[in-house]
């Protein structure tokens, strides 16, 4: 008994202990940096909002710049503030996620599994750049939770809270639409349970569109106009799935690998294991033991709507990201990484398990709790490839022109002191550059493959100067930039 005792309080004093040094990893490890297009959009929304300059790019995520608007006066980097909203967002998550496990697991256990959520090394440096995925994140639990509460409740009004949170977790990040599905299962569960009639569903379902009204009318106002805002909508969404860096190579793959990628490399590799080796042995052997166990109680009939609505979230997120979303961007999978975990821990802890399972889970919490305090250092010191390779041409002695793809951007934002053009066809680059005989052309690599993919002879014009490394998991399309020197001119 005693024993028993001392394990339960172990376990909740170690999750404990593991949640408050990752928050105060994230908090003393802030990242500076807005290394990517996309970074440099929010990060410029702070500062001014404005749709047609893409500050930030369409939809707007109005939620997720107020945010960062709010905390910039006390931090004045914008890509800090916009960090530091995440990590605020994400602590507050600690409580749904908690509650969500308590509705299954002992308190001992509930503790473990919110801390291995928690603590989940990929989710957290993500959390720790100025990008909406954390703030959704953490807005994507209390959803969850809150629709679950409103399936235990008999109380009709309850249909509001889920519906509210929806409007804020959509005005973070637009792409987390398929989770909408979970208000459609809550209408039918209810009136499937005599809760709500169809009278009734149709009222909520106007309150649900009037939460919405109130970002998207907000954007409108701001753009000013409902024809300039649909406009605008059209151009991005034209633009940005078809000539942006990386876009070429990613349509010319086969569904069959396209699918390799998305599950082996995005979700389980990157989203759960951030390719380490020790944490991805320990999860597969934790899925390998519900894999061969008998299901476990949790599954009878009190519990079946729940477990349900996780199935749903799961499966309708995961076709959406497989295929709609860039699959170049292993950041797109953090909601199925973190369902497919609370799943697991909620399999595994719902009835008597070995020692060695406990002591397997313990060992897992304590790599990825070191493993996230390394990377969130390394984050917030290291510069980005991008920032190198500016460092790099500012110190050299000669006029300069550089031709890059989605580079620019940042070096836009860096204030680079040197003349750099984004440029997306090889035959508008042989017009232009008869016009700077006097200056060194410079290509990245990026250029360089977009020109190879359109037939352009670059063989024998080009030369290697010099390569930019920064870390895989911060930024997997632009972790490796190489500077060529433009030869025939």
């Amino acid at each position: 008994m005693k024993l028993a005792g001392f394990k339960r309080g172990f376990l909740m004093a170690l999750s404990m202990v593991t949640i408050i040094t990752v928050s105060a990893s994230q908090l003393y490890f802030l990242n500076p940096f807005a290394s990517t297009w996309d970074q440099v959009d929010f990060s410029l929304a702070v500062i001014r909002f404005d749709l047609m300059a893409m500050q930030p790019h369409f939809p707007g995520y109005p939620f997720f710049i107020l945010g960062g608007k709010i905390l910039y006066p006390f931090l004045e980097n914008p890509a800090e503030a916009l960090t530091m909203f995440n990590i605020l967002a994400y602590a507050s998550s600690l409580f749904p996620i908690y509650r969500l496990f308590r509705k299954l697991l002992p308190v001992h256990f509930s503790w473990l599994a919110t801390a291995i959520i928690f603590s989940q090394t990929y989710i957290v440096i993500m959390v720790n750049q100025p990008m909406s995925e954390g703030a959704a994140l953490a807005v994507l639990w209390w959803y969850v939770w809150s629709l679950s509460l409103a399936m235990e409740r008999q109380n009709p009004s309850l249909i509001l809270l889920p519906l509210g949170i929806l409007s804020i977790m959509l005005g973070i990040r637009l792409s987390y639409l398929p989770f909408a599905l979970g208000i459609l299962f809550l209408f039918y569960w209810k009136w499937k349970n005599g809760l709500l009639t169809l009278k009734e569903a149709g009222y909520y379902a106007l309150f649900g569109l009037v939460f919405q009204a109130c970002w998207v009318v907000a954007l409108i106002i701001s753009e000013g106009s409902l024809t300039g805002f649909i406009k605008l909508s059209l151009a991005f969404t034209s633009g940005h799935f078809t000539d942006w860096g990386g876009a070429v190579e990613t349509s010319e793959i086969s569904f069959l690998k396209r699918c390799s990628i998305f599950l082996w490399d995005n979700i389980l590799w990157t989203g759960i294991a951030a390719k380490e080796y020790i944490i991805a042995v320990i999860y597969l052997c934790l899925f390998i033991k519900i894999g061969v166990s008998r299901r476990p109680k949790i599954e009878h009939e009190a519990r079946k709507p729940f477990v349900n609505l996780i199935y749903l979230l799961f499966f309708s997120y995961f076709l959406w990201a497989l295929l709609a979303q860039n699959i170049e961007k292993p950041r797109h999978i953090l909601p199925l990484a973190v369902l497919l975990i609370f799943y697991l821990c909620f399999q595994l802890f719902a009835k008597r398990i070995p020692w060695f399972i406990t002591v397997m889970a313990v060992i897992l919490l304590g790599f990825q709790t070191v493993k996230s305090v390394e990377l969130l250092k390394a984050e917030a010191a290291e510069q980005p490839a991008v920032s190198q390779m500016n460092a790099y041409i500012e110190k050299m002695n000669e006029p300069v022109i550089l031709y890059t793809w989605e580079e620019t951007r940042v070096l836009q934002y860096l204030h680079a002191p040197y003349t750099h053009k984004r440029i997306n066809t090889y035959q508008l680059f042989q017009m232009e550059t008869k016009y700077y005989q006097g200056r060194t052309v410079l290509l990245t690599d990026k250029v360089v493959k977009g020109f190879v993919s359109q037939g352009g002879a670059v063989k024998g014009k080009i030369k290697k100067l010099k390569s930019f490394k920064s870390r895989e998991l911060y930024d997997p399309v632009y972790n490796e930039i190489t500077l060529y020197k433009w030869i025939d001119h």
